[in-house]
């Protein structure tokens, strides 16, 4: 079992990944195979992957069997937050917090990968704690260019009016199929939320360790010229416009809207 799980092949342990999110029938097939008896264990699993991602349609269809599970059956659900699942979902799950692994541990650990001390340092702070994504920016370099683009176009937005803050709305949004543009305006926010968090803390002098310590001197500006209490609303616009481009929003609009609520720090 402990080979034949990760390679998605035992019979018992049913996986349901959103690519790019969990659809009412993907959810219905889910049921029936979990009606039926356990094959090699004496328990049925079924792990849900990112159901935050999930349609409001697929997120109803499970609804009945959070709430009367079949026998010998036990249902996993992730998400990155329990804000960001329907409110009759969690009613109906246990909530169990999993918090992230301190710096220094990770940072050790990623050196015990060969990973050079310093570099293992940056990705332990980069990841926030998450030793999948540490290990994911370690292999795939490009994040690293993702990232400073991602910080360069909160620059630009900053000091933009509003007609070029649209104009680069459309750029962050860009071409190609729906779930891409999905995947990459959610990389580029979840970027700047990271961002003014740190400038959140250092405005009210909180004792967190700064998430971009490279790039903090960069936007000193706007620890001069935007107060705490504006920076906790431009990370609450941040965390609100997640949201809905998770719930499948109108991208350009969201993107727009977020925008809009951005302060002018040129």
């Amino acid at each position: 079992a402990c080979r034949l799980v990760p390679e998605g092949t035992f019979p018992d342990v049913e996986h349901l990944a959103p690519d790019p999110s969990i659809q009412v029938d993907d959810v219905r097939a889910l049921k029936r195979r979990l009606a039926l008896a356990p094959y090699e264990g004496p328990w049925r699993i079924a792990l849900l992957e990112n159901f935050h991602l999930a349609s409001i349609s697929a997120a109803n269809a499970m609804l009945k069997t959070l709430e009367e599970p079949a026998d010998k059956v036990v249902l996993l659900l992730t998400a990155t937050a329990q804000e960001q699942l329907l409110p009759t979902v969690v009613s109906r799950c246990e909530v169990i917090p999993l918090r992230g692994v301190s710096t220094a541990t990770l940072s050790l650990a990623l050196q015990d990968r060969a990973v050079e001390p310093e570099k293992a340092d940056m990705l332990a702070v980069l990841s926030e704690g998450r030793p999948g994504r540490a290990l994911r920016w370690e292999s795939e370099p490009e994040l690293f260019e993702r990232r400073s683009e991602a910080l360069e176009n909160l620059n630009e937005a900053l000091i933009s009016d509003i007609r070029g803050r649209f104009e680069l709305a459309d750029r962050m949004v860009g071409r190609g199929k729906l779930p891409v543009q999905r995947r990459r305006v959610r990389s580029t926010l979840e970027t700047w939320l990271s961002l003014w968090r740190d400038l959140l803390y250092q405005g009210y002098q909180a004792e967190v360790p700064p998430r971009n310590p490279d790039r903090l001197p960069a936007f000193e500006r706007v620890v001069e010229r935007v107060v705490p209490a504006h920076r906790y609303g431009v990370v609450k616009a941040l965390s609100q416009t997640l949201v809905a481009v998770d719930r499948h929003a109108n991208l350009r609009l969201a993107v727009e809207a977020l925008m809009l609520k951005l302060p002018a720090v040129p």
